[in-house]
């Protein structure tokens, strides 16, 4: 992690513990592409969006106390995003939310908008952020990725 992205916005509406209900966090990060698996770094075309990139990315967070424990212990129903149209609306430049679901509701395969099921598909993979994370666990234990003191913290 390099440092806060360029959408990185903390002013962004919150719930009462907290927890972002519009784009908030965004991270800058940089690495060696000749030294990074396949597996984990994919461009991808979204419909009415463009081209992008799909990165499967892993940073540690040490639960040191009671307070980050409560920050990191966020369960998918108190996660929100907004529902964006991007076949119409972004492409012309329309910036509105059409409502917003929970984390929980887009994992159903299903929500509502305006009275409709609409089925929905991840942009991204449990399967795989497991995977990471796990990786991610043996390489601290085996002392290949080692923990340092923050050297900056992101603008709140």
């Amino acid at each position: 992690m390099t440092w806060h992205g360029t959408q990185h916005k903390p002013s962004a509406k919150r719930t009462s513990r907290g927890i972002p209900v519009t784009p908030a966090g965004t991270l800058w990060v940089m690495g060696d592409l000749k030294k990074m698996s396949p597996r984990w770094l994919v461009g991808v075309s979204i419909l009415g969006y463009g081209c992008s990139l799909s990165v499967g990315l892993g940073i540690p967070i040490p639960v040191l106390n009671e307070e980050i424990a409560e920050y990191t212990g966020v369960s998918d129903e108190e996660i929100f995003t907004q529902i964006l149209d991007y076949g119409h609306d972004y492409p012309n430049g329309i910036s509105r939310s059409l409502g917003q679901v929970s984390y929980a509701e887009l994992k159903s395969g299903t929500i509502q908008l305006n009275g409709v099921d609409i089925q929905t598909v991840p942009l991204s993979s449990m399967v795989r952020a497991r995977e990471i994370a796990t990786t991610l666990k043996e390489w601290i234990s085996r002392g290949e990725f080692m923990l340092g003191e923050p050297q900056f913290t992101l603008p709140v």
